[in-house]
């Protein structure tokens, strides 16, 4: 039971993490902008994501536990987490609509049901809901503080087909599960709507993430038609 508070306090500290730390640093630039506060906050969200990551592979590897089929960068929160740094250090418009429909969509997602067991060490969950979390806070920071906003669906889809096939190809060879893909996740989640059937469940995942994509469009498509 422990165990169980336990991430639900992670879950609600990341989530607070995701939303409210991309206001507090609006705030912040608002009350005295500058190109270089602006720089340091986008290195330093960046920073930690990339220091994140490597962590969690440094410790699996010094532990045992680390494989090289979980040492691939594979998963879609992986890519998301990719684009969403070289968005923050570069301001490309690419990656930042990447990281804006894959991180809203996917790994927001996966902030309210954590793909992971509660028996996991304590030092794994928190780094798999900072991970998550600061991809959030990332792609809310690029929407509030430069203002970037996303100017269409069409590269986002091209690169989400990009990731499916990539993603088959890879658990087809390393018999994984990456993108969730192969099979549901053994937590509960919004995958156990779908199919049994195994090509009827990938066509699934991929129609309702374009359906999610188009409705956290639509409403900048409003704005600029207005």
């Amino acid at each position: 039971m422990a165990k169980v508070g336990r991430v639900s306090l992670l879950q609600l500290g990341s989530l607070a993490l995701a939303f409210l730390g991309p206001v507090v640093l609006w705030a912040l630039h608002r009350r005295r902008p500058h190109p270089v506060l602006e720089r340091n906050f986008a290195c330093g969200i960046a920073g930690l994501l990339v220091v994140v990551i490597v962590a969690m592979l440094v410790q699996k590897a010094f532990d045992g536990t680390l494989t090289w089929r979980e040492a691939l960068p594979m998963q879609l929160c992986d890519w998301a987490l990719f684009a969403v740094v070289v968005a923050l250090l570069r301001r490309s418009q690419t990656c930042f609509e990447v990281g804006y429909f894959w991180g809203l969509c996917g790994t927001l997602q996966a902030l309210f049901t954590p793909a992971i067991g509660h028996d996991l060490e304590w030092w794994r969950q928190v780094a798999f809901f900072l991970d998550h979390a600061l991809i959030v806070a990332g792609v809310l920071f690029l929407l509030l503080v430069p203002k970037m906003r996303p100017q269409g669906l069409l590269r986002v889809v091209l690169w989400s087909e990009v990731y499916l096939v990539a993603a088959l190809a890879v658990n087809a060879l390393t018999g994984g599960n990456y993108g969730f893909l192969s099979h549901r996740p053994a937590q509960a989640s919004m995958l156990d709507l779908f199919s049994d059937t195994r090509w009827l469940y990938v066509a699934e995942i991929n129609a309702i993430a374009l359906v999610f994509f188009a409705a956290i469009w639509l409403p900048w498509r409003c704005v600029r038609r207005n």
